[in-house]
């Protein structure tokens, strides 16, 4: 799920480095890690607004049901507060839903949209550096009732170099409306080792129609 899509706002391959690039990273089972422990994260926002903001995703915890598939779920709460721009605060609670091998399924966020992933999200077992590809389709609704399209999400990555045995990998979100027309650009920065340990690095949110551009950096 795009933070962008969270708060309400309007919103192929590249290339490898060095020795690097033969080195695999594992990113499903580091994926999977990050959904079963859950964070909580800390962010300079900068570009065309600035503040900070704050993103807290819980534990997944088992027993949930999402479009009939049993799984986990796991809580998330977005706040970003802004000194230069006309919103200054929002505040955005959901909850996200994946099936038993933690891979998502979909989020329902409270008073917001509600989104399904179209086919089973493919999240790679392994990757190195250069690799990109599609994770998926999300279809977004104004409610749980589905009667209302409100657009979709189509989720992408690429895989970039970084530091010594330590990949960069860029979760894409591009945001559209009901008409097919993209609305904007969210671009979720994770740290990766070659032993699975995946860390948020920084979000980066553009909106198409504007141009404003959010960034979020960790503090």
């Amino acid at each position: 799920m795009a933070l962008f899509v969270a708060l309400g706002l309007s919103s192929c391959g590249g290339g490898g480095g060095g020795s690097m690039s033969t080195l695999s990273f594992p990113l499903k089972s580091a994926y999977s890690t990050l959904v079963v422990n859950g964070y909580t994260k800390n962010y300079t926002v900068s570009g065309t607004c600035s503040g900070t903001a704050s993103e807290t995703v819980s534990p997944a915890k088992p027993g949930a049901i999402f479009e009939g598939i049993p799984g986990f779920s796991a809580a998330s709460t977005v706040t970003i507060s802004l000194t230069n721009c006309t919103q200054a605060t929002m505040t955005a609670t959901s909850t996200l839903y994946y099936d038993a091998n933690y891979t998502p399924l979909g989020f329902n966020i409270v008073g917001g949209e509600y989104g399904v992933y179209l086919t089973p999200a493919v999240i790679p077992v392994s990757a190195v550096i250069g690799d990109s590809g599609v994770i998926g389709t999300i279809t977004t609704y104004a409610d749980s009732t589905k009667t209302t399209p409100t657009g979709r999400e189509d989720v992408s990555y690429v895989v970039g170099p970084d530091v010594v045995n330590t990949a960069m990998v860029n979760l894409i979100f591009r945001i559209y409306d009901p008409a097919g027309v993209q609305i904007s650009t969210e671009q979720d920065r994770y740290s990766i080792t070659i032993d699975g340990v995946i860390t948020v690095v920084s979000k980066i949110i553009e909106d198409v129609s504007t141009l404003v551009t959010i960034n979020l950096t960790l503090q």
